[in-house]
């Protein structure tokens, strides 16, 4: 028993730390889906790269510009959170690793004079220990003594092993954390330059093709025939709020879930229908540049159905949230470009298109002054376009903002 005893505490004490294959296979794994993302990324960037300087200046290469800064600007987002995740997780590691040294420390030194003293008795230790009492009794409590102690040596043993074994799993898990965090900074890093380059590009492009009163015109077709796509995706969330309610409904009477209001449910927001008149206004700074309704362009001698209104930026171009609500879209729209739409309390939501520099995610709930991004500069200028729907009824948003 004593030397099955000393053996194990060497073993523990003094076993190395080994990175075993399955640990390598989750580092490839998560590197596999950082290359995902990336090629996603990059599928547009190779369109971009392959044309002429001559064949970049056109209205369909600046939307595909405007596609690839959405598709860059979501990324970094999620980079973002994914470094502060991996650098909480390190430091929770760290934590985790410091205290496990400290318990495998305290475990050392507790049985530290115990195994000196076993050993110095030599092979029969024990049996001089019994031998050595001065009576029967004396010599039967020894022995229940001895049997506790080798009992709990047992025991602090285990422990020590399990304790070795987290650290060793925690050291691993760190090592892997550290990697990982690094190849997030490096690929953020990439997309950053990237977006800066496109920042670039689009702007050399759109200053040739304001010179082309042709592109202006075809901006604002493209305006009145993406109206439709607008009203198809606020369609498509109603519909999938609806059906996710249903799940929810279904999984309550199942038992599955206690309660579902946080999952669907707006009641605890303020309340949208009593912001008529009252409502923020999305530019700090900005105008009205084409009205609610029909509106004719008398330079370009064109009609245009306008569901929302057009608000010119000036000087600031932050866009912010105009009430409580949840991220329930951002989509490119030809036209339109980046598309934010918010979903608020009694069903309504609002609509943000020509944006840049989007500064939130699907599924993010804002308040109202909430920055979530800027005003993207079209042929037409700095102009944030802006809707208010009811279910699948859209509003004059002038009879909803408060009046400057």
């Amino acid at each position: 028993m004593k030397k099955q005893l000393f053996i194990k505490i060497i073993i523990f004490i003094f076993f190395p730390i080994f990175v075993f294959s399955q640990f390598k296979d989750k580092i490839d794994s998560k590197n596999n889906e950082l290359d995902l993302i990336k090629n996603e990324i990059t599928k547009l960037e190779k369109d971009l790269s392959s044309l002429t300087v001559q064949e970049k200046n056109n209205i369909s290469v600046l939307k595909k510009i405007d596609k690839q800064k959405l598709l860059l600007g979501k990324s970094i987002k999620k980079l973002e959170i994914e470094e502060e995740t991996k650098e909480n997780q390190i430091l929770a590691l760290e934590s985790k690793i410091a205290a496990l040294q400290k318990k495998i420390k305290n475990l050392q030194s507790e049985y530290g004079d115990y195994l000196v003293w076993l050993y110095k008795q030599g092979e029969n230790s024990t049996l001089k220990y019994l031998f050595n009492s001065e009576s029967f009794n004396q010599a039967v409590i020894r022995a229940k003594h001895l049997e506790y102690v080798h009992k709990k040596s047992e025991e602090k043993i285990d422990e020590l092993g399990k304790s070795k074994s987290s650290l060793n799993n925690s050291v691993i898990a760190l090592e892997i954390e550290i990697k990982e965090k690094a190849a997030v900074i490096v690929q953020k890093t990439n997309e950053q330059n990237k977006l800066l380059e496109r920042r670039k590009e689009r702007s050399n492009i759109l200053s040739n093709l304001k010179k082309n009163k042709d592109n202006v015109v075809k901006e604002i077709d493209d305006k009145r025939l993406m109206e439709i796509a607008i009203k198809q995706i606020i369609a498509d969330l109603i519909e999938k709020e609806r059906e996710r309610e249903r799940k929810l409904r279904t999984a309550k009477l199942k038992g599955e879930i206690e309660d579902y209001e946080d999952y669907f449910n707006y009641s605890s927001f303020e309340k949208f229908s009593e912001l008529k008149g009252v409502l923020n206004w999305p530019l700090k700074n900005g105008s009205i540049g084409r009205d609610f309704g029909e509106n004719r362009n008398n330079k370009t001698n064109t009609v245009t159905l306008n569901y929302g209104i057009d608000l010119v930026a000036k000087g600031n171009k932050e866009v912010f949230a105009v009430a409580e609500g949840i991220v329930s879209a951002i989509e490119w729209i030809p036209g339109y470009g980046s598309v934010v739409i918010l979903t608020h309390r009694d069903n309504y939501r609002t609509v943000y298109g020509h944006l840049t520099d989007i500064n939130v995610l699907e599924g993010n709930k804002v308040i109202a002054g909430d920055l979530i991004g800027s005003v993207n500069e079209s042929l037409e200028g700095n102009i944030l376009h802006f809707e208010i729907w009811n279910e699948r009824n859209y509003q004059n948003p002038q009879e909803w903002l408060v009046k400057k």
